[in-house]
């Protein structure tokens, strides 16, 4: 089990994996409560016994979770931070899920390969009312440690789709009336100058080289945020999470 855990780090073993790692309390709490099926769990004898470890077995003995205690070293071993806060859980993988009718408004991601920014977009499109996140090909796989724990949660409620062309996504707008908008620098439009129609989407793109013409061309509009000083771009999670916060501010148009 330990070795197993270890492996789920290793990029190329965690993709052909059917499980994923999650590490701390929080995740290890907020995947119980969401209804993941774990594996099993790993803690010390201090994180058992400590208030919040003590509430993870309960509800550990409710979903009939199997639970070990473990030393530190094994801990540290199997950890992917600095300072290990001494519990770990396997759970097994989410499946993929397209979001269902009525449609509202989803964030399509192209390319984003940061694994930190990735999870700050889960976070953003639970608070903000985002149905589901669809990532391209080439984006970072969304069971990466660091996307997991970025997420804080939100990667086991949000439904995502990965893997997949942006044409195809496209065709999946079209197909079900929604209108697609690129957040795109250039000669685009100033975010609070467009009424968004609903259901909506939001392309975005890494930072360092943004949307393809080709996809960008294909949308219905490209907007993009004001912004002033020298700036010349907003790191893609703080984009992205502006954009999803402006349409509750504006409030979209039926």
């Amino acid at each position: 089990m330990v070795k197993h855990a270890y492996s789920l780090k290793i990029p190329k073993k965690s993709k052909e994996s059917e499980d994923f790692l999650c590490e701390g309390f929080h995740l290890v709490r907020e995947a119980l409560q969401s209804g993941l099926r774990l594996r099993f769990i790993f803690a010390t004898p201090g994180a058992w016994n400590g208030a919040e470890g003590k509430e993870i077995l309960a509800l550990a003995h409710r979903e009939k979770t199997r639970c070990f205690e473990t030393t530190p070293q094994i801990i540290a071993y199997v950890s992917d931070t600095v300072t290990p806060q001494g519990i770990f859980a396997v759970a097994q993988k989410i499946a993929f899920q397209w979001p269902e009718a009525p449609f509202t408004k989803v964030l399509a991601v192209h390319q984003l390969q940061d694994a930190g920014n990735l999870g700050t977009l889960f976070r953003s499109a639970e608070a903000f009312g985002a149905q589901a996140l669809l990532l391209t090909e080439g984006c970072c796989d969304v069971f990466n440690p660091k996307v997991v724990r970025s997420a804080m949660g939100s990667l086991f409620r949000v439904p995502f789709v990965q893997n997949e062309k942006w044409e195809n996504y496209q065709e999946w707008f079209k197909k079900n009336q929604f209108h697609t908008y690129a957040l795109a620098l250039g000669s685009s439009k100033d975010f609070f100058s467009v009424k968004f129609l609903t259901p909506m989407a939001f392309w975005l793109g890494s930072e360092g080289s943004g949307l393809p013409d080709e996809l960008t061309n294909s949308c219905d509009e490209r907007v993009s945020l004001p912004m002033e000083g020298k700036v010349e771009s907003l790191n893609a999670a703080v984009a992205g999470s502006l954009a999803l916060f402006g349409t509750v501010l504006k409030g979209p148009v039926s």
